[in-house]
């Protein structure tokens, strides 16, 4: 056998080890959650009792708040928000209570304020339609998050203008659907910046000037990638922020783009899936030092699980973890169960025939088992 021969076989073995040990890095929980069509996932603590509750933005019957009993077990609240496929958390009114801000591509944005219980009372906020995907974050310096609203044509800046009220900056950013949004700063300026890609148009690193207003970094090429999801982290470690994408398209070998220091990005061509990605959390899984990536898998007429990557050095290897198996845009991360390592929850739909006839799923809960 040649040396090269045994370096390959010797990859393969270790791969081989690698998933089986890995194979029960999640196990389900049991819980099913609900029975809606389920599009965004986000967690946080909105009743203020110590863990991570969830936000489930459905489309039919309404967003979802299912608390948390601190053990990872959800039970409903009873409440039912505006109908949603994208959501997010935030304190945007510095009352120290996360709220709750929704979007969907056929009814306006909508911004629900939180008593400090988890009750939640509807507020205003301007009309911005047809959203996919929000990013949350402070844009003009006042220490209050602001939005970035991706939307099926321009997407919309809208900032925080304090006493539970926005004003929007009236900015129309691009002319195609934005499908993947995510704040960081990709720049090192100290300021966050936006980073956008969808479909039928090129992606941007948006730059911010600090007070909120932003231009064109760069553009990097999504129109075949189909974005349905975006995440950005230091994924190879060298101190600036990287993109994470969720593909839905024909390209698979684009999910992680690196960052140059200066905010533009060049594709990894690291393809981490065969299959459509729906929804994407990025997160150190096994507790290795390293950021590992979850993948909500969905197509048309097939039942597909959702996958985990795990970080290995200049790539990542398949966990050989297989989490449900729907169609599943909301994937979100946190420590559900109060174990110190990071969990799952999983929002799903059924897609049973190629084409966009909805049916309602209920959500999973898995849990991770790197600590015993």
């Amino acid at each position: 056998m040649t040396r090269r021969a045994v370096v390959v076989s010797l990859t393969l073995l270790l791969c081989l080890a690698l998933r089986a040990v890995s194979a029960d890095l999640f196990v389900d929980s049991g819980q099913r959650l609900g029975n809606e069509v389920s599009w965004g996932v986000a967690l946080g603590d909105v009743d203020g009792d110590g863990d991570h509750d969830a936000v489930a933005a459905n489309y039919d019957a309404g967003a979802i708040v299912w608390l948390n009993d601190g053990t990872g077990r959800f039970d409903d609240s009873g409440q039912r928000l505006a109908r949603g496929v994208c959501v997010a958390l935030a304190d945007f009114d510095g009352d120290g209570a996360l709220d709750v801000l929704l979007g969907s591509w056929d009814v306006p944005a909508s911004v629900w304020w939180n008593d400090g219980t988890g009750t939640f009372a509807k507020g205003s906020l301007p009309s911005v339609s047809a959203c996919f995907a929000f990013g949350v974050g402070d844009l003009n310096g006042d220490a209050r998050p602001d939005i970035f609203a991706g939307t099926a044509s321009e997407d919309r800046v809208v900032l925080y203008a304090g006493d539970r009220t926005f004003r929007d900056t009236r900015q129309f950013l691009g002319r195609a659907p934005t499908g993947g949004v995510a704040l960081g700063d990709m720049d090192g300026d100290g300021v966050l910046d936006v980073v956008a890609a969808g479909w039928d148009e090129v992606g941007r690193v948006w730059h911010n000037d600090g007070t909120g207003h932003l231009t064109a970094l760069c553009t990097f090429d999504a129109v075949a990638l189909h974005v349905h999801g975006a995440a950005l982290a230091d994924m190879d470690a060298d101190g600036d922020l990287d993109a994470v994408f969720a593909l839905a398209g024909l390209v698979m070998d684009r999910n992680v783009w690196w960052n140059d220091g200066t905010g533009r990005l060049a594709p990894a061509q690291l393809a981490l899936s065969s299959h459509p990605q729906q929804g994407i959390a990025v997160a150190d899984f096994d507790r290795d030092g390293r950021l590992d990536i979850a993948q909500g898998i969905g197509a048309g007429g097939a039942a597909l699980p959702s996958v985990v990557w795990l970080s290995r050095g200049e790539g990542f290897v398949d966990s050989g973890a297989r989490m449900g198996s729907a169609f599943s845009p909301g994937i979100a991360a946190g420590d559900l169960d109060g174990d110190g390592d990071l969990d799952l929850f999983i929002g799903s739909l059924s897609l049973p025939q190629v084409g966009w006839d909805y049916e309602p799923r209920p959500n999973e809960v898995w849990l991770n088992t790197t600590i015993p």
